[in-house]
């Protein structure tokens, strides 16, 4: 093969002319100037930007391939249709220079305007500096992806500048040409799903999301590059036709070159399918989340070589926008296990549809079935069926994953289904019944069948799960022990749980001040509160209750049942309409502790949410190590259960619109409690009575305690995994991470907490958190006056009535009779006329609070309007002058060089 030189001399020539061209025009920097606003307006005019309240440029990364479909035209169209409309190709084409290096001049000018303008436009990322921390190595890749990408569509734009000599259909030429690459799977798609799925390969989003989610893949990296020198080859080719012979070898030259040029997108495609399967990538993301951690190697080179895992996986080749992450990391893990694992791992990849042989394989053989999803972010409305299921084989060992939900890294529940089917032995965790009814059963209010917890089968898959009674003494061999609600069990229950625990065996427990999975079942609720006394009551009578605070006291926690939290933190916007009772903890509430940095459980969680929990405190025992694992924020405080619940003939309902008086405490909402108990303080005597005598014998031969206690049920409920299941990308709750390191650390089985905890650190924009912290807290303060003027105002008219009373009764000239038929007359009058302003003095408290809010939420607009307008039109405005510097200082040289001919002809 004969290989051509480059004279790169006369490339940079070019390089030089047509970028001085550019740069002295203003119309070059009236494009860049469009090009930095247009970004800026995806990235950060879009109210999800603030909805999401997270530091990245997710919404950019959706729309820019669409944005260039106008900027890169724009850019090329002038390439070479100008030099035609000009006349200067002809000189251009007459240089000592070859088709190459002409074409790889210009392509290299075009190029460097392109990336002088994304670099300009890095003042993206000066944005998200200023408003929190953002992962500088997701903004690498995601820059080194729009470079990438306009370098591909370059090419495509002045091919279409090549086919003309009219700029504006060069435009128009550019824009179809670089949609067919942007739009080949979406288009294809609308005639026949599967040749769009066929063709997805070849379209550049596919590609472009892997640099979006920062990962530097080599089929990526090659697509690009490959779409780059075949686009250049067929500009070359064109130039090229002038000196084309009429024939070669017999057959016409157009022929030769078309079957070069289908023969070159063969090779293209084939060595692209090459580098797919290779999997060489580089993660340049902070947590490394698309490579295999270290625990899962580990994991996977302990397995024995004579009894290998066998991973059947049916996979839809399709998934709904919100699953497309989740669907690309299950597919990602298993390839990096599958290589890694060498033959002590054997996979199959199943792709399967609906109603085929593979999907009835599926459900017969593992029971794995397709999950009706929204597909939310189609055109086409409606919703799919969706396989996600993995099955695990090792001997007669099984386990089943019938479907990866978001929330729990995908990592995760791929190691852990390989370690469960290797190994030989399984802890068994013990959970206690309750009214909570973990396992499900009967309810004798709506008669019908309560389905398990989700939890529960989240447990099933590490552990072996076993249901307890507590009606009797527990005796089974049981690694740990979870009780759920343990104020609605008797004291002989309590008793027996309390043994068992004693005995040093670790549990969890789920105590709740109010369950909103049934507020009738709140410790505060006489037994039996939940039913409906409309109808006819079946079923076992409700048992009297024991004294949960002496079961939690015997282990060194200190709780009041009648006791409710909230906090005035909410990172969400789009969640703004929760009460305050609806507990977020995250690093934006100004409390360096909400989640313990030192203990395992709790170290790499981000953020929580619970529903009107309660609090707990440690008691003054010798010997107990309390040591909490989460707290509230700095704009927390509490209400009193009778305040947050009103009863009517229809049961339990919550209250709204409370007053919110911020206190200095943070509340411990979970705590750690290790230790063995000391001697007690002669006051808990009582407690020991209320436990029972057998109980109280046990405590002086007591072993070591280990208990963790959570004071929320509700933060484990359907409603999370159903939030995990369809919710939005950015709730991302650290709910059920929670639950199940709790579980582990008390098991002494540690080896999956690390795994379960490797997910995108959750970067707020934590500037504006801060500018509407200050409202919020002006919002709490306008609250607290309102309602202190409200009571003064009371407190005053009170004292006028009584006042009036007194005089009557203090008048000497009246007998007692008359005086008190007076007293009773200016009471009714007087107690209408209170009734009547405190009917006002209410009114007028809660328009004001309501006014504090509708403040507060209009400030907090303002400011999200605010940075979202400096964030789109300040980066512009620099590029913008230097095109005006540039516009006036031509006109200033043309009008110098009018005046010199002028001069020159006179």
């Amino acid at each position: 093969m004969k290989k051509i030189p480059i004279n790169f001399r006369l490339v940079w020539s070019i390089v030089k002319r047509d970028s001085r061209i550019y740069f002295t025009n203003p119309t070059g920097y009236v494009f860049i100037t469009l090009f930095i606003f247009l970004s800026a307006a995806a990235a950060f005019w879009h109210r999800r930007f603030f909805s999401n309240n997270l530091a990245n440029l997710d919404q950019l990364n959706a729309l820019f391939p669409y944005l260039l479909l106008f900027f890169i035209p724009a850019l090329t169209m002038s390439v070479w249709a100008e030099e035609r409309k000009q006349g200067t190709d002809e000189l251009l084409l007459t240089l000592p220079a070859t088709d190459v290096e002409i074409v790889l001049g210009k392509y290299l000018a075009t190029l460097g305007i392109y990336t002088a303008s994304l670099a300009l436009s890095l003042s993206h990322i000066a944005v998200l500096l200023w408003l929190g921390s953002p992962d500088l190595g997701l903004m690498l890749g995601n820059y080194f992806g729009y470079w990438l990408l306009g370098g591909a569509l370059i090419a495509v734009g002045m091919l279409a500048s090549l086919m003309t000599s009219n700029a504006t259909i060069a435009f128009i030429l550019g824009a179809v040409l670089s949609g067919l690459f942007v739009f080949i799977d979406t288009a294809a798609g609308i005639f026949n799903p599967a040749l769009g799925r066929m063709l997805a390969p070849l379209g550049i989003v596919r590609h472009f999301s892997d640099l979006a989610r920062g990962v530097v893949s080599a089929s990526a990296l090659l697509y690009f590059l490959a779409v780059a020198g075949l686009l250049l080859y067929f500009n070359v080719m064109l130039i090229g036709r002038r000196h084309w012979p009429r024939r070669a070898d017999g057959y016409p030259m157009w022929m030769h070159h078309t079957v070069r040029s289908a023969a070159l997108v063969v090779a293209l495609i084939s060595i692209g399918a090459a580098a797919g399967w290779a999997r060489v990538r580089l993660d340049v993301t902070a947590e490394r989340l698309h490579s295999l951690s270290s625990e899962t190697r580990r994991l996977l080179s302990e397995l024995p070589d004579d009894r290998p895992v066998f991973i059947q996986a049916y996979i839809s080749p399709e998934v709904p926008d919100q699953y497309v992450q989740t669907h690309t990391n299950v597919l990602g893990i298993l390839k990096e296990i599958d290589a890694v694992g060498g033959n002590r791992v054997q996979l199959l990849l199943e792709v399967t549809e609906p109603y085929t042989a593979l999907a009835r394989e599926a459900r017969e053989r593992f029971g794995i079935t397709p999950r009706q999803l929204p597909n939310i972010g189609s055109g086409r409305a409606g919703f799919m069926d969706v396989f996600m299921g993995i099955a695990f084989t090792c001997g007669a060992e099984e386990q089943v994953i019938t479907f990866f939900d978001r929330g729990l890294p995908a990592e995760y529940e791929i190691a852990r289904g390989i370690r469960v089917v290797a190994g030989t032995e399984r802890k068994r965790v013990g959970v206690v019944t309750s009214e909570a009814k973990l396992f499900g059963g009967m309810d004798f209010q709506t008669f019908q069948s309560r389905p398990e917890w989700p939890v529960v089968a989240e447990l099933k898959k590490q552990y072996e799960v076993v249901q307890i009674s507590p009606a009797v003494p527990i005796t089974q061999e049981l690694d740990g022990l979870v009780v759920a609600l343990p104020s609605s069990l008797s004291q002989e229950e309590m008793n027996n749980v309390v043994n068992f625990i004693e005995a040093g065996n670790p549990a969890l427990i789920l105590v709740d001040p109010l369950p909103l999975i049934d507020i009738g079942l709140s410790p505060s609720e006489r037994p039996g509160a939940s039913r409906n006394p409309f109808m006819q009551q079946q079923g076992p009578p409700p048992k009297q209750k024991g004294d949960v605070r002496a079961m939690l006291a015997r282990f060194g926690v200190k709780w009041d049942p009648g006791r409710v939290i909230w906090d005035g933190y909410n990172p969400h916007p789009d969640l703004a309409h929760l009460p305050e009772e609806v507990v977020f903890l995250g690093a934006g509430n100004e409390n360096p502790d909400t989640f313990n940095p030192e203990h395992r459980a709790s170290q790499a969680l981000q953020e929580m949410v619970l529903l009107y929990p309660g609090m707990l405190e440690p008691t003054a025992q010798p010997g107990i190590d309390f040591v909490p694992l989460m707290k509230t924020g700095r704009l927390s405080g509490g209400f009193v259960y009778q305040q947050l619940v009103r009863r009517s003939l229809f049961g339990a309902q919550l209250a709204r619109n409370l007053p919110h008086r911020a206190d200095p405490i943070d509340y411990i909402v979970a705590a750690h409690v290790r230790g063995t108990p000391g001697d007690r303080p002669a006051g808990e005597a009582a407690i020991d009575a209320a436990a029972g005598d057998e109980a109280a014998g046990g405590a002086d031969a007591a072993a070591p305690t280990n208990v963790i206690v959570i004071a929320d049920l509700d933060f484990i409920s359907d409603q999370f995994f159903e939030i995990r299941r369809i919710g939005p990308p950015n709730l991302n709750f650290d709910n059920v991470t929670f639950f199940l390191n709790s579980i582990d650390i008390l098991l002494g089985d540690e080896s999956f907490v690390d795994l379960r905890n490797r997910r995108v650190k959750h970067r707020t924009l934590q500037r504006v958190e801060e500018r509407t912290r200050h409202f919020i807290e002006q919002r709490a303060s306008e609250e607290k006056e309102a309602e202190a003027e409200a009571e003064r105002a009371l407190a005053e008219a009170q004292q006028r009535l009584d006042e009036k009373v007194n005089e009557v009764r203090q008048r000497p000239d009246l007998d007692e009779q008359t005086k008190q038929i007076m007293a009773r007359n200016i009471q009714e009058v007087e107690s209408r006329r209170f009734e009547a302003m405190k009917a006002n003095i209410e009114s007028e408290k809660e328009a004001k609070i309501q006014g504090s809010k509708e403040t507060m939420e209009a400030q907090i607009r303002t400011i999200q309007s605010g940075i979202r307008t400096f964030a789109v039109l300040a980066p512009p405005i620099p590029v913008f002058f230097l095109g005006v510097l540039i516009f006036i200082r031509r006109q200033k040289r043309e009008r110098a060089s009018v005046a010199a001919a002028r001069r020159l002809r006179d």
